[in-house]
């Protein structure tokens, strides 16, 4: 992949150059009737009333876009994502996406959960490495997968991101996409690793290659 032309992907998107999300994208999937319940996670309807029905339809519905958008999308294409989803279930996609070759996690293929709440845009999703990673910024111990990223964590919490009105999933892909190019020292979750990379980063850079062989290979069903 060419570094120039994904500093300049990466350079656009963080300048918060992007489009509102169009409202008459086709849903790839069908929406169950309101009067007969939505379906949870485990494939089983339950009753709701019709005006939290309602809003659950209107978000299903703007889910359903993004998902579209995020299959149909040459910038994430191009950094190798790929989509899917849980259990068949809208709200909980399944994104893979490769590790660049010039970084110890080159080669690498990298699963991310992300698990969108019912009120979604209010509040961001949430996305988690399935995978383990050796990385300063995704926590492998009490909240395994969690990436620490303030704009992801904002949009989770707040469903905005100061300054970046148009924050999407595609820009949070993007931003997790620059975690294998950068490790940040300030938020990181283990301060023994943290020494590691500032003392000795070749070995850090060895740690992290070995664990993509094991936990990210493309050949194993990790």
């Amino acid at each position: 992949m060419n570094n120039s032309n994904n500093n300049n992907q990466m350079n656009q998107m963080q300048m918060g150059q992007m489009n509102p999300i169009p409202m008459n994208i086709p849903m790839p999937m069908p929406l169950q009737n309101s009067t007969m319940g939505i379906p949870n996670p485990m494939g089983n309807p339950f009753p709701m009333g019709n005006a939290f029905n309602n809003s659950l339809n209107e978000t299903m519905i703007r889910i359903n876009q993004e998902f579209n958008l995020c299959q149909n999308d040459n910038d994430l294409v191009s950094i190798g994502c790929n989509f899917g989803l849980e259990n068949n279930y809208i709200f909980t996609w399944r994104v893979t996406m490769s590790g660049p070759t010039n970084t110890p996690y080159g080669g690498g293929l990298f699963t991310i959960i992300a698990t969108f709440p019912d009120d979604y845009p209010m509040h961001g999703p949430e996305f988690k490495f399935k995978n383990k990673i050796y990385h300063l910024n995704v926590d492998f111990d009490k909240d395994p997968g969690h990436i620490c990223i303030s704009s992801l964590n904002d949009w989770r919490i707040r469903g905005k991101v100061k300054d970046l009105p148009f924050y999407t999933v595609k820009q949070a892909l993007y931003d997790i996409f620059c975690l294998f190019y950068n490790q940040g020292v300030v938020g990181a979750y283990s301060q023994s690793m943290a020494n590691q990379y500032l003392n000795n980063k070749e070995q850090f850079n060895a740690v992290a290659r070995e664990w993509t062989q094991l936990y990210a290979n493309p050949n194993n069903n990790n």
